[in-house]
């Protein structure tokens, strides 16, 4: 495994520039410098030290029909780079390596004790991360950072997270510090949401979209927010923690909650997918009951964010995000003033895959994202 890690030094301006370029797809001089508002000689220093770092690479030569040289359109370098995510969910640890480009390259999971001391966890980790190297042949290359994904706010402290009830044992333990230690590249510790919220952003799905909300709908209930182009996590990085409208001995709107109503239903949670569009009484009275609860966070999220997006998704199956996403839809847009624009009510682009690879987009987030 790459023991050697270098961080990556960006300036503020060569940030832009790979921002500009990876909205864009491929772009010429030229063109970056009218969307930076560079000069054309800032334009070329700046490119020739991207690519010499193997962050951008040349395109093939474009004839525009003007007198002169060709123009080499530039583009991200997809092999330029690379960056490791990991999640955890309720028995196992998921793990994706994504390019820089933020495709991914593999993702993999095993199965993990849970409540285990974290040390036990840690050397799950770093053997998983060595196996999913190894396997793509990327053990040599450059690892912009890990990620993690966890479960559970931030406390008083500033360091330690109140976990979820089967990873408790973490709770007195500072995650960041101890991840940092685990191995040998820049670390970023984040809530789950939050990551699914980056892996939502940059989906390729919203490029135009500097306003997103993504409500993760899991073993919880919890917001991830993109504001102006930029994660908020709010004064003590705890913004979007929904389930507190919610108490735990009560009926709440999450995967976990449907879970619970199948079996006391005596259905299969593996017959979900049919079960979501026969008619099922027991699921259409909880679509009923969900699409209620979620009415009124939806039009909180809209007074007080004004968001262009309003995605729904985590752990919960695409096949009921589907139907909770057009109940909604109905909902919100019948008490809409019709003259206002308003935010789209979508599916997410991810299923719980969105942590892994979200964790793994920390890294590219914080160190290549101008507006970070």
């Amino acid at each position: 495994m790459n023991l050697v890690s270098a961080p990556l030094e960006l300036s503020a301006t060569q940030r832009n520039l790979i921002d500009l370029i990876r909205n864009h797809g491929t772009v010429t001089r030229a063109e970056l410098s009218r969307l930076s508002g560079l000069t054309p000689g800032a334009i070329t220093q700046q490119c020739r030290e991207l690519i010499f770092t193997g962050l951008i690479i040349e395109g093939e030569p474009v004839h525009d029909g003007k007198r002169g040289q060709p123009s080499l359109p530039l583009r991200l370098n997809p092999g330029g780079a690379c960056s490791i995510g990991v999640s955890f969910s309720p028995g196992f640890i998921d793990i994706a390596v994504v390019d820089l480009s933020g495709k991914p390259l593999i993702q993999v999971s095993e199965k993990h004790t849970e409540n285990r001391e974290i040390s036990h966890t840690v050397n799950q980790v770093i053997q998983m991360v060595a196996g999913a190297l190894k396997k793509k042949r990327l053990s040599n290359s450059r690892i912009l950072g890990i990620g993690y994904a966890v479960p559970g706010f931030l406390k008083k402290d500033g360091r330690k997270r109140q976990t979820v009830a089967w990873l408790d044992t973490w709770r007195e333990v500072d995650l960041q510090a101890v991840f940092a230690a685990a191995l040998p590249y820049p670390t970023w510790v984040e809530n789950i949401v939050n990551a699914s919220v980056i892996a939502e952003y940059y989906s390729g799905n919203h490029s135009n979209i500097s306003d997103l909300v993504l409500i993760d709908l899991g073993y919880g209930i919890a917001a991830g927010i993109i504001a102006d182009n930029k994660l908020l996590s709010g004064g003590f990085s705890n913004a979007g923690e929904l389930g507190m409208s919610f108490p735990l001995e009560l009926p709440r709107p999450s995967y976990k909650d449907l879970l619970i109503t199948l079996e006391k239903a005596g259905l299969d949670p593996d017959e979900l997918d049919g079960l979501a569009g026969s008619g099922n009484k027991v699921i259409e009275c909880w679509i009923a009951r969900v699409s209620e609860q979620l009415e009124p966070i939806i039009f909180s999220c809209i007074q007080w964010l004004d968001p262009e997006v309003i995605t729904l998704g985590g752990a919960m199956p695409k096949k009921i995000v589907g139907r909770l996403v057009k109940e909604l839809r109905l909902r919100v847009s019948g008490r809409l003033e019709p003259l206002r624009s308003s935010a789209q009510i979508e599916a997410s682009a991810f299923s719980k895959e969105g942590a892994s690879r979200g964790a793994a987009m920390l890294p590219l987030y914080y160190t290549l994202n101008i507006k970070k």
